[in-house]
């Protein structure tokens, strides 16, 4: 299953060795610290769930909801993008 969510993490060789795929270079450090959280605040957001209750949704739901997110914000910025 893990295969067929891989675009919802940076996997890039940061060219500092890495072997995490996860930069430590800006924001990447806090995404590598404190990714979960974020990933599940951001579901809860979504979902208009506490955070705690993002914790108990199935994973699949989890991960289908992270993947919208990050679809659409990739949507978003292209769109902005077009915009200038």
């Amino acid at each position: 299953m893990d295969r067929s969510f891989s675009g919802l993490f940076d996997t890039r060789d940061d060219g500092e060795g890495n072997d995490t795929g996860i930069s430590t270079r800006g924001g990447s450090n806090f995404m590598q610290q404190f990714g979960w959280q974020y990933c599940a605040k951001s579901v809860a957001d979504h979902e208009n769930i506490t955070v705690d209750q993002s914790y108990e949704l199935a994973t699949i739901q989890f991960l289908n909801t992270l993947s919208y997110l990050k679809a659409k914000a990739d949507f978003d910025k292209e769109q902005h993008r077009k915009l200038k």
